[in-house]
């Protein structure tokens, strides 16, 4: 007869038992209703802001803002090449299949911790149809790619603390690497990741060829960081790091300086922006935070999530503390970052908290009975119609029409300064569709203020014809803008000597 530790060692790596405690069913339910609804309300071409900036960074093998992206901007690529709609269109499919991804990883994950699988379920789906979730799940944004690397690092090693396998402690660890190589935000989640892997008596399985596994994976998972300089030598189409000269010239960051490097994969050229909110009031800041995951999750999301919080922390607070940990630095940090569009980078403190409200609703069919306590499944339901007229992006052509039309109203040999989304809108069509390449498209942000002077002089004095997509993109004296179609052209100021 075998003896218990070897019973136990068999049950805990035997397929077929891994297999029976985690309901594959319910995970596919969960992210195929999710799919549905992402397909349904995705936006159909190119869209405005970053979605552009990656379309094309990813289509050209470029380089995006800092930090670059490099994970995110390989698969997306290869994901490009499929034959559907248009690269808008396949680069925003991309942003929703990674949500799906996330949403039947946290059913996965959920189901881990309750005894039955409609919590896990309805907990998933409130994460997939909370508004900022869903309206970065339909256009190209990097927010759910990150946060299908986290959620499958929790997946990993949760899997690791529970049975004791060696390869997924391996795979969490190359997952989180090849985030960090992503992001360097993703670094922010690094207390969390070791202390999950870390505080369990399972270590003591390992052996030296696990220890060599987990540095020879993590090593090579960092490698997409090689595409920053190498892309850098090959000078692609589109770069979206560096600054343009009175000249409308464009100098290039090279990235295959290590100072440079380093810089860029910090975070540098957003560097006014780090804890600039330190000096606002950082009450109002909490708040704003908390506001905006209370509406994340319609209001009853937060004292269910808080139950939740309690509830896991009595059966396993180690679990706790590393799920804690994993979203506390990144909330901080964020809070205090100062660009407009925060409260879409908090997906990951959403993904987490979705596994406190999945046990906060696993107590409710605890402490009530089931027909009433099933009654939270019209959560996710509700969320689905309140948000769907905030989310809904299946017919948001209007940002791609304008691009094309101010294109096509542009006089030949147009210098044209256009805000972050508009300029990577109209290079969109230039550099995809081939439309209008003769008009030199500038984006007004690599443009430094006393180089706009110049550049507005120079390009009079040749007697190009200069456009803005705004009125307030240009800060020169002496200069006009007049309506023209669908921008504004710049010309001298009228002498009413």
């Amino acid at each position: 007869m075998a003896s218990p530790a070897t019973a136990h060692h068999h049950r805990r790596h035997d397929p077929a038992t891994v297999f029976d405690t985690v309901p594959i069913v319910s995970a596919i339910l969960s992210a195929g209703v999710a799919c549905v609804v992402y397909l349904l309300t995705l936006a159909p071409t190119v869209f405005t802001l970053d979605s552009a900036e990656f379309t094309l960074a990813a289509y050209t093998l470029g380089l995006a803002h800092s930090p670059g992206y490099a994970t995110y901007l390989l698969l997306l690529h290869l994901f490009q090449q499929l034959p559907i709609g248009d690269v808008g269109y396949r680069t925003n499919l991309f942003s929703a299949l990674a949500n799906c991804f996330s949403v039947g990883a946290l059913t996965l994950l959920c189901r881990q911790f309750y005894d039955r699988w409609e919590p896990a379920v309805v907990a998933a789906l409130c994460f997939a149809f909370s508004v900022s979730v869903w309206s970065v799940s339909v256009v190209a944004e990097i927010y759910t790619f990150q946060g299908a690397i986290l959620a499958a690092v929790l997946l990993l090693l949760t899997r690791w603390r529970r049975l004791g396998q060696p390869v997924a402690l391996i795979g969490a660890i190359g997952v989180f690497c090849l985030g960090v190589a992503n992001s360097s935000a993703t670094l922010l989640w690094a207390p969390g990741v070791a202390w999950l892997a870390l505080i369990t008596p399972q270590w003591r399985i390992l052996r030296g060829r696990h220890v060599l596994a987990l540095v020879g994976v993590g090593i090579l998972s960092l490698s997409p960081i090689l595409y920053f300089p190498l892309r850098s030598l090959a000078h692609p189409e589109f770069i979206n790091i560096g600054f343009y000269d009175a000249q409308a010239i464009f100098h290039p960051v090279d990235l295959a300086n290590f100072a440079n490097l380093r810089d860029y994969m910090s975070g540098r050229q957003f560097k006014e922006l780090f804890f600039s909110n330190l000096n606002l009031a950082l009450g109002h800041q909490v708040l704003t935070f908390l506001s905006n995951l209370t509406v994340a999750f319609f209001g009853v999301g937060l004292p269910l999530g808080i139950w939740g919080i309690w509830s896991v922390w009595r059966r396993d607070p180690m679990l706790t503390m590393g799920l804690a940990l994993t979203v506390i630095p990144h909330t901080i940090f964020f809070i205090t970052y100062g660009a407009i569009d925060t409260s879409l980078m908090f997906l990951p403190v959403y993904l987490v908290w979705t596994v406190f409200l999945g046990a906060g609703i696993s107590m409710l069919f605890r402490e009530f009975s089931v027909t009433s306590a099933r009654l939270i499944a019209l959560l996710p339901v509700m969320m689905l119609f309140a948000n769907a007229p905030v989310a809904n992006l299946g017919g948001a052509t209007g940002p791609a029409d304008l691009a094309r039309q101010r294109l096509r109203e542009a006089p030949p040999h147009t210098l044209y300064l256009a805000s972050w989304g508009d300029a990577d809108m109209m290079r969109y069509y230039q550099i995809v569709d081939g439309f209008r390449v003769d008009v030199q498209v500038v984006n007004r942000f690599f443009v430094a203020n006393d180089q706009m002077v110049p550049l507005v002089v120079t390009a009079t004095q040749r007697q190009r014809p200069l456009y803005v997509t705004s009125q307030n993109l240009v800060f020169a004296d002496g200069y006009r803008t007049v309506p023209m179609g669908s921008g504004y052209q710049i010309m001298p100021q009228l002498d009413n000597r």
